[in-house]
């Protein structure tokens, strides 16, 4: 899954029934000449990932340019510097839902993208694993820092919530099981799944720490 869900990377013939990498939602191209419509019309202050070019993706999200590169090769969605106010913000909003098009709103940027999202790509999967290995228990586990996260985190059994860097509130109002490791990052999603692991009958995750 990726671009908060806007598309989903499956191998080909990986479920027994056909699965689209998205769910008819608009590209790229598309959303940026609403973006740039939307804009004008409300004289917004905002840049889009296009706009600012590797460069000035580097500057502001101290990605390598390598990375920079990566992170704007993109399918489905636009990643947004807002430079406006918060009210103005709710304002433009409203003028891309009139779009049929939703604002989601990440650690540092404004995400552009269809009438989808992370949750919905998530039971997306899950319903297609449950086809796939109809019968099995299946459990489900994901991972989140941010408010973005958080339709996604409800949907799955097991909920990691990271400490982000940008210190949002994280509050989880679902059923499901919760775990907030005490470290950020990569290393707290791997303190996460190791501590599931051990959870395992017949599962070490020490013999995995060690490479065994």
């Amino acid at each position: 899954m990726a671009e908060n869900g806007a598309t989903i990377d499956v191998p080909t013939g990986y479920f027994p029934n056909p699965f689209a990498a998205s769910d008819g939602v608009p590209g790229r191209a598309e959303l940026q000449s609403i973006y740039e419509n939307v804009r004008r019309d409300g004289a917004f202050r905002c840049e889009a990932f296009y706009e600012l070019g590797v460069a000035g993706i580097v500057r502001e999200t101290g990605l390598s340019e390598q990375q920079a590169q990566r992170a704007n090769e993109r399918n489905a969605s636009e990643p947004i510097l807002w430079l406006d106010t918060d009210d103005r913000l709710a304002e433009f909003e409203r003028a891309m839902r009139a779009k049929d098009l939703r604002c989601i709103r990440g650690g540092r940027f404004l995400h552009l993208m269809g009438n989808t999202g992370k949750e919905q790509a998530v039971r997306r999967l899950l319903n297609a694993y449950a086809r796939k290995y109809s019968g099995a228990t299946l459990t489900s586990v994901s991972l989140g820092d941010a408010p973005n996260d958080l339709g996604m985190l409800s949907s799955t059994d097991i909920a990691v919530i990271i400490a982000g860097k940008h210190d949002h509130p994280m509050t989880m109002t679902a059923g499901n099981r919760v775990l907030r490791p005490a470290l950020s990052g990569p290393a707290g999603w791997n303190q996460a799944i190791l501590a599931l692991l051990d959870e395992q009958p017949g599962v070490s995750a020490a013999a995995i720490r060690n490479g065994d």
